[in-house]
């Protein structure tokens, strides 16, 4: 038993130098992989600041007022429409206006409308947006609040407190 044990502890296992380099190749392309993912990882983020910080810069001088509120039909015993005047006193084209209005105790959304982005409302124009609401404004409604904002700048919306009574 003792002849076997001395030849196990004889026999040779790899070179200190062997070793060395093994361990640096290892570390290597352990950092390699990481280095590379890290570096996507950052190229993406960069990229989601860059867009999202260009967004802003360009929507800074953008700006949606509210003139005018009227709930209304327009045909005979139609369905009410909630139109909106607004303008652009901002220098920014603007389109893809979403809506919000606050009628009676019901919050009334509509997501599109008014002008596209071929044919965008112009710095010193304005539009009337309309949104049909037949089963929420009915004669008699009141809306008390409406807010508008571009697609293209929804940092840009505007508010209004009104008072309008749907005829």
């Amino acid at each position: 038993m003792a002849k076997k044990i001395n030849r196990y502890m004889k026999s040779k296992g790899v070179s200190p130098l062997i070793a060395t380099v093994l361990l640096i190749a290892f570390t290597l392309s352990i950092a390699g992989l990481i280095g590379g993912w890290l570096s996507g990882m950052t190229k993406t983020q960069t990229e989601s600041i860059e867009k999202s910080s260009m967004e802003t810069m360009n929507c800074t001088g953008s700006v949606v007022s509210i003139f005018n509120v009227v709930c209304t039909n327009t045909s005979v015993n139609g369905p009410n429409k909630i139109m909106i005047a607004i303008s652009n006193e901002g220098n920014n084209a603007l389109y893809g206006f979403s809506s919000f209005a606050e009628i009676g105790t019901t919050q009334y959304i509509n997501n599109t409308g008014g002008p596209t982005i071929d044919s965008p409302l112009y710095p010193g124009e304005h539009v009337i947006l309309e949104y049909g609401c037949a089963d929420l404004c009915q004669d008699n409604q009141t809306i008390t609040k409406v807010r508008v904002s571009p697609s293209n700048c929804p940092s840009s919306w505007a508010e209004k407190l009104v008072k309008v009574t749907c005829i």
